[in-house]
Formats: C-alpha cells, sequence, structure tokens
C-alpha cells in the first residue's frame, strides 16, 4: 500500500490542554520535521528528525478521539483542514512524496457488515439489528466468540419519529441503507443517544449526510459527556447545519405524542460516563444502551430460549464490563426499579380487602405470564396486575444481543445478585484500576487486568481519569489494598488527567506499602509508560508485575498477560490481607477441619490440560477430572476462576487433557507447580506435540484427549466444566494413571 507523505507546517492547532501535557502548537517542529501521512482513511502527522527518518514518532492521529478528530482529505495540493477539540487546523504541505510507509499501524481494512435485521416490537416501534455472526473486535468481552448485534430503535409516534442509538462504524453503510427503506428520513424529528463513541462518527456523519436534503436541522437528545463527545469528534459546520443538540437533564422527558412520552435516566458509569437509558410508557419497552446487553447474534431478535440459551451470554457482558464497577453498577440499579409485566405481586401490608385485590393480581400474573401475548396488547393488562410505584416492563431493548423479554425477570434478579457479590469483595479489599485512554486499547488492557482481579475474588474501584476529581482519586487511593495506572503516550507526552493522578499517587505516604502495576498503550515511542514506572520506582513502590507495553491495539496474549497480572496483583493483595488476618502463632488456622479431611480423600486423575486461542496459550497441572458421560464420551474437570487457562476454556473453546502415568509425573508436576510470569511458557523444557488443530499434547503422556467444553457451572470458587471428547489416543497401555493423594480437602 502506498502512502502520500507530505513534509508540512502547521498553520494553527490546538489541543485540549486538560488531555495534553503539551499541545500540538507548543510541539511544532520546522517543517521539514512534520510528516502528515494518509494511511487507512486516516491522517498520522508524525515527527522525526529527517525526512528519510523510519522511526517517526505520532503526534496525532485522525483516528483519536482528542485531535485532528475530522478532516478533508489530503488534497492533490497537500492541503487539509478539519477541527480539534478546541478549534480549527489547516495543515499546507511544502513538499510532497509517494512511499511505502514501513512503520505504520498494522491495521486491516475495516470489515463492513452488511446483514441488518429489522424487528418489529410493536405497532410503533422497530429494531434495527446489525449482526455479526463472527468475533467483532478483539476486546475480551466477545470473548465468547458467539458474533453480536448492535442495535438501534425507531419509535414512530403520533406527531413525532425518534431514531435512539446509531451503530458502530463496522455496520454503517448497511444501516442507512436500511433506515432509509424503513422509514421518511424527512419524518425523522429526533435522534436519541443512550451512548455515543469514536467509533459511531461514521454513522452520524453518514445520517447527515441523508439528511442533506433537509432544511431543518435534526434534534438530538444526549447525556452531557455524550454532548461534549459529539463536540470534539464532529466537525463544527457539520454538527451546527445538520443537528441541534440538546443536553439532557435528570427526569426529562419528550413527547412524541399516541402516549409516548419518553422518560430520561441518566445511568454514567466510569467505562460510559455517557450513559443514558429511556423508557417509553406507551409500549413499557426500555432502552438501556449497554445495560443487560451480550455479545450474541443467534436467534430471531428476542431472547426465545431464554436463560438456558443466553444466560451464560449475559453473565459474561457482566464480568467483563459491570463487575468492575458495581459501585457504579449497584446506583444505576437503584434508578432503574425495573419491574416485569405480569410479576407476582406482593402481599407485604395488605390487610382486607387489599388481600383480595392481589389475590386477583395474583391469578391474572399467573395465567397472563403464560401466554405469548403481543406487546401491543400486554401493556393494557399489565395495567390491571403491574404496581404503581415501577417501571413495569415489557421487554429490555439493550445496546448488544437480544430483546429481553422471556428471561425479564430473572436477568433483572441476577444483575442484583451479581453486583451484590461483587460489592462484598469490594468491602473486603480492593485494587483501583486508574487509566486514560486516547484510542480505546488503554481501555480495553484496563478491562482485561480488571478481569484478572475479579477472578481472584478481590473488588475493582475503576477510576477514569478522564472524568474523574483529583478528589476523588484520593479517595480511593485512600481506601484500596493495591493499585494499577494505565496511559496512552501522545505526543511522547502523557496526558494530564493521568499525570494529575500520578502526582496525587505519589504524594500519598501510605500508596508505597501497596503492590502497583504500570500499562499502557504506544505507537511508537511509549515515553509515557516509562516515565510512569520510573517515578514510581523512585518513589519505592512495589510492583506486583512487569510493566506491560502494548504497541497499538491488543492482541489475544497481550491480553492473556494483563489479565494474569490482574491476577498475581489480586493474590498479592489477599496474602497481604491473610498476614494481617493470621497471625504466624496462630497454628490453629493451619488445622484440617473433619469435613476437609474427608473431602481430601477423594482422589482424581492427574492430568495436564493445555488450551489455546489464537495467540494465547496457557495450561495447568489438574487432579479434579473424571468421566461424566459414555455417550458421547465426555469428562468434567474443575478450574478455579484464578487459573490463567480459565479464560480459555469458555463454552466452545478447545482443550487437550494429558493424562499423566505413575512413575513419569514428577517433571511435569515440578515444572507446571512453579510460579509464572504472565503470559509465560508453561512448559518450558517439556518435550511436547501439537495437535491437528494446534493444541498442546505432552509427548510422555500415557493418554490425551482433545475435548470441546460444551457447558459451564459455577461451584463457589471454581467452573466445573463439562466437556465432549472429540479425540484421542492411548499412548502407554503399560503404566498406570497417576493419582494424586491429599491429606485435606483445603488444598490441591
Amino acid at each position: 500500500m502506498q502512502s502520500v507523505v507530505a513534509h508540512c507546517s502547521l498553520a494553527t492547532a490546538a489541543a485540549n490542554p486538560r488531555c495534553f501535557s503539551h499541545s500540538l502548537a507548543q510541539q511544532q517542529a520546522p517543517p521539514s520535521h512534520l510528516l502528515l501521512r494518509s494511511h487507512q482513511h486516516h491522517l498520522l502527522l508524525c515527527q522525526c528528525d529527517e525526512a528519510s527518518s523510519s522511526s517517526p514518532r505520532l503526534l496525532a492521529s485522525s483516528a483519536s478521539p482528542f485531535f485532528l478528530q475530522s478532516h478533508d482529505r489530503l488534497r492533490s495540493n497537500g492541503e487539509t483542514t478539519g477541527s480539534t477539540r478546541d478549534g480549527q487546523f489547516c495543515i499546507v504541505a511544502t513538499s510532497i512524496a509517494t512511499s511505502a510507509p514501513p512503520d505504520l499501524p498494522p491495521s486491516a481494512p475495516l470489515k463492513q457488515e452488511g446483514d441488518i435485521r429489522v424487528v418489529k416490537i410493536t405497532d410503533d416501534t422497530i429494531s434495527l439489528q446489525g449482526r455479526s455472526l463472527e468475533r467483532l473486535k478483539y476486546e475480551i468481552e466477545y470473548g465468547l466468540k458467539r458474533g453480536t448485534t448492535d442495535n438501534s430503535y425507531l419509535i414512530k409516534g403520533q406527531t413525532h419519529t425518534a431514531l435512539i442509538d446509531i451503530p458502530d462504524q463496522a455496520f454503517s453503510k448497511a444501516f442507512l441503507e436500511t433506515l432509509a427503506t424503513t422509514t421518511d428520513l424527512k419524518r425523522l424529528t429526533y435522534l436519541i443517544l443512550g451512548h455515543f463513541s469514536p467509533k459511531r462518527v461514521e454513522s452520524l456523519v453518514g445520517l447527515a449526510d441523508a439528511l442533506a436534503e433537509r432544511d431543518d436541522p435534526l434534534q438530538v437528545y444526549c447525556s452531557n459527556p455524550a454532548a461534549q463527545q459529539l463536540k470534539s469528534l464532529v466537525p463544527s459546520d457539520l454538527l451546527e447545519k445538520r443537528f441541534i443538540i440538546t443536553v439532557v437533564k435528570a427526569d426529562d422527558n419528550l413527547d412524541l405524542g399516541g402516549g409516548h412520552k419518553l422518560q430520561f435516566i441518566l445511568t454514567p458509569t466510569p467505562r460510559w460516563p455517557d450513559g443514558m437509558c429511556i423508557y417509553d410508557p406507551a409500549t413499557q419497552l426500555i432502552f438501556t444502551n449497554k445495560l443487560f446487553s451480550a455479545h450474541v447474534s443467534a436467534g430471531n431478535g428476542f431472547d426465545f430460549g431464554g436463560w438456558d440459551e443466553y444466560g451464560e451470554d449475559w453473565r459474561f457482558f457482566y464480568d467483563c464490563m459491570l463487575s468492575p464497577v458495581a459501585k457504579q453498577a449497584d446506583a444505576v440499579l437503584d434508578k432503574l426499579p425495573l419491574v416485569a409485566q405480569f410479576s407476582t405481586p406482593t402481599y407485604q401490608g395488605k390487610r382486607g380487602i387489599d388481600v383480595i385485590k392481589t389475590d386477583v393480581k395474583f391469578l391474572l400474573s399467573s395465567i397472563l405470564s403464560k401466554l405469548n401475548i403481543p406487546i401491543s396488547k400486554s401493556v393494557r393488562f399489565s395495567e390491571i396486575t403491574g404496581p404503581g410505584d415501577a417501571l413495569v416492563t415489557a421487554a429490555i431493548c439493550p445496546l448488544h444481543g437480544p430483546i429481553v423479554r422471556s428471561s425479564l425477570t430473572e436477568l433483572l434478579r441476577e444483575y442484583h445478585v451479581w453486583t451484590q457479590a461483587k460489592l462484598k469483595q469490594v468491602e473486603e479489599a480492593t485494587v483501583a484500576v486508574i487509566y486514560a485512554s486516547a484510542y480505546g486499547n488503554t481501555a480495553a488492557l484496563a478491562q482485561a487486568i480488571s478481569q484478572g482481579i475479579s477472578k481472584a475474588g478481590v473488588g475493582i474501584e475503576t477510576v477514569n481519569a478522564e472524568v474523574c476529581t483529583m478528589e476523588e482519586v484520593a479517595a480511593v487511593m485512600k481506601q484500596c489494598s493495591g493499585f494499577v495506572v494505565g496511559s496512552p503516550t501522545l505526543g511522547g507526552n502523557m496526558p494530564t488527567p493521568v499525570k494529575e493522578a500520578l502526582g496525587v499517587i505519589l504524594k500519598d505516604d501510605d500508596a508505597r506499602s501497596k503492590p502497583c502495576g504500570v500499562f499502557g498503550s504506544l505507537g511508537w515511542s511509549g515515553e509515557a509508560i516509562d516515565e510512569i514506572e520510573q517515578r514510581l520506582k523512585d518513589g519505592g513502590f512495589s510492583f506486583a508485575f512487569p510493566t506491560i507495553r502494548c504497541t497499538f491495539k491488543p492482541t489475544q496474549s497481550t491480553l492473556q498477560i494483563c489479565e494474569e497480572s490482574g491476577t498475581d496483583l489480586a493474590q498479592a493483595v489477599r496474602k497481604a490481607k491473610r498476614k494481617q488476618k493470621y497471625s504466624s502463632s496462630d497454628a490453629q488456622s493451619l488445622v484440617a477441619t473433619n469435613v476437609e479431611q474427608a473431602v481430601g480423600r477423594v482422589v482424581g486423575a492427574l492430568c495436564v490440560l493445555s488450551a489455546k486461542d489464537g495467540d494465547a496459550e496457557s495450561a495447568m497441572l489438574a487432579s479434579w477430572v473424571s468421566q461424566a458421560s459414555f455417550v458421547p464420551p465426555g469428562i468434567t474437570i474443575a478450574v478455579s476462576k484464578e487459573r490463567a487457562v480459565e479464560g480459555l476454556v469458555l463454552v466452545g473453546g478447545k482443550f487437550v487433557l494429558s493424562v499423566l502415568g505413575q512413575g513419569k509425573s514428577a517433571a511435569v508436576s515440578k515444572q507446571l507447580l512453579k510460579p509464572f510470569k504472565p503470559g509465560e511458557n508453561r512448559f518450558g523444557e517439556l518435550p511436547t506435540k501439537q495437535t491437528e488443530s494446534g493444541n498442546t499434547i505432552l509427548v510422555d503422556a500415557i493418554a490425551w484427549m482433545e475435548c470441546t467444553v460444551t457447558k459451564r457451572m459455577e461451584t463457589g470458587d471454581h467452573w466445573v466444566l463439562y466437556a465432549a471428547v472429540d479425540s484421542g489416543k492411548l499412548q502407554d497401555d503399560r503404566t498406570l494413571t497417576a493419582v494424586h493423594q491429599r491429606k485435606t480437602g483445603a488444598r490441591y
């Protein structure tokens, strides 16, 4: 691929001082030192010592949510214009050359998904669902590999029509084509954004182009953080010409006519500070953006199949996205007193005639809940059976995954159960995850680290440095038992919010006794990560894992390293807590109880479980293994939630079980029981070979089986996997299976 390279001068430029230590204007170099590269539909402004340098330093990108947000394409005369968060810029080339870019970000062209499904919810409300049957993105929340949907909703009121949310750029083209055939765009009055991000800009700009023939601008309703993003990401002239932004406040509403008086509920979290839910009393539908979402594309748009079909998808999304922000999730749930249509009424506080009325409601609810009544008709019945002090909900309409109707009661209950469990962890011990993210890569690393912390049973306090105050950072640091700091490198510098947060940490004398870690993403340099690491080392801080540096987008292997690092940090926190709780002289705490001694006599085959996903691979020594079925041949195996391999053995994942033999297990056990650095090869020098699918087998195993996980059951601090055996081989028919003998069931 060829790239236009222009030696250029910067006429005017400004960067948000809240986000950067230096503005582009302050970083200006002589014209011969600035290179403007056109690559993958983005402009990259680089700086280097000489025009021929192969290692330029990235100053800005049109993909950045902070500056160079919008631009005209690089014209033939080498000039481009656009806008930053704080103003306009104009870059003019003084000379132009064409060359291959050997050092540009390794990114593939964006794949446009063309499958848009139109789902009728009621007579007035439809859903436009962009579907991807494959894993759409690299972030950990897509780890189940069940595809995804990106859902928008169209409500046609008596007097006005409103579009709720716009899709990711991967669905932009097909979405706009489908929208134009679904409704008359000239009658579209409102665009309501429950969530907005840089990846949705393309769809917004495309919508503006589709509305070009209209005289009146489209009215946009959104939260204040979303409005700020719109102003920073969308060219000001386009924004002013095509849109009128209304910032929603708590308890605001919008009347579309015909009873569709939409209620707005602000639901911010550190990951989604712009979050907003919309409730339509006419249809009793609630549009929840990221809340109650799942990355799965199966089905016909609704949750037919219920909890058995989608329960694990909802749980996995919650664990990845909301468990790190349990306090904020709890506050959001308090704002959403949702009750399913035809839910069982309560008798609490009822007397006399009220008991008889409740009996009638109970009878009606029991009957109606069994009938598959269309939502448009069920509303009138729910007015008879539903409580008056809650948001009676016919269905939850999320941003991703199926519309939730049949599993609504279960999902609401489990969200509360999951949140309370995470809050309990926060009370016992917490790790603060403090970060800022420019392109979303650092945020993805923070997610993976948080996942590892959560797996180890430690609470998380997520702090987005871009939207919090330094007083909040100080308060979190006082309460936490450990912390991590993450930052991108922008223009060779650390973003100002991270720099300010680091200053707060360094001033906290108690923080030096807490285990910590550093992570971040970078383009060509990574000075911010190095600076954070060095300043913490100079301050005498103790690191729980090696600093994580990710070049551009993280791979599966990088995310695995992050997850393992989070687990290592959480284990260090738990170890410190145990030392505080038990003194070394408390020998009684080390004595196994009768129950533990009895459980310890249950034994299983000693095996090695190995699994691989892309460039991520891990293994563990396992003894809680047993055959579970004859037809099909199947086994069960228990895997601790803290194990690095746990994230590779999700439903649908494949693994190999190498069975160890008596007298042949010592070397393997010694290798796999030693401590490992995050991402380190578990097998070391042990002789191995590969299956046809790429999984690892121990050469000295007496037998091996390649299996597919079909079910997972949560059992306290472990997951019990049921896996079907796809293939296998007995390699040694003379040696008996090794068995792990224990004296207590409290330890391995």
